[in-house]
C-alpha cells in the first residue's frame, strides 16, 4: 500500500513541477520542499476560482449572455471547488513530498 501511496506523492509532484499547472499564478507555487499552508490554500483558491470566475464572465459577455445572479453562482461554485480541491487533494499530496524531501 505504501508502494501505491509513494507513487501517487510522485505523479502529483511530477504534474504539479510543471508551469502550466500554476499559469498564470506561478507565482503562488511554493518550492517542492515547502509545505502549503491553509493560508496559502485560501490564496490559491481566490486566484485560481477568480480567475476562471472572470474567464466565464468574459465569455458570457462575448455572447451576450452575462446574468449576474448566473455570475454569482458560478463564482461561489468555482471557489469552492478549488478550495476543496487544494484542500483535500493538493494540499496533502504536496506536502507529503515536501517533508520527504526535508529528510
Amino acid at each position: 500500500m505504501s508502494d501505491l501511496k509513494d507513487k501517487i506523492i510522485d505523479f502529483h509532484g511530477w504534474l504539479s513541477d510543471k508551469d502550466f499547472v500554476w499559469w498564470p499564478f506561478s507565482f503562488l507555487r511554493p518550492e517542492k520542499n515547502e509545505e502549503i499552508s491553509f493560508k496559502h490554500v485560501l490564496l490559491m483558491s481566490l486566484c485560481f476560482g477568480g480567475g476562471s470566475s472572470v474567464m466565464l464572465a468574459v465569455v458570457a459577455l462575448m455572447n451576450n449572455d452575462f446574468k449576474i445572479e448566473s455570475q454569482i453562482q458560478t463564482s461561489l461554485f468555482l471557489l469552492s471547488l478549488f478550495f476543496i480541491w487544494f484542500l483535500i487533494v493538493t494540499r496533502p499530496l504536496w506536502n507529503a513530498r515536501a517533508r520527504r524531501l526535508k529528510k
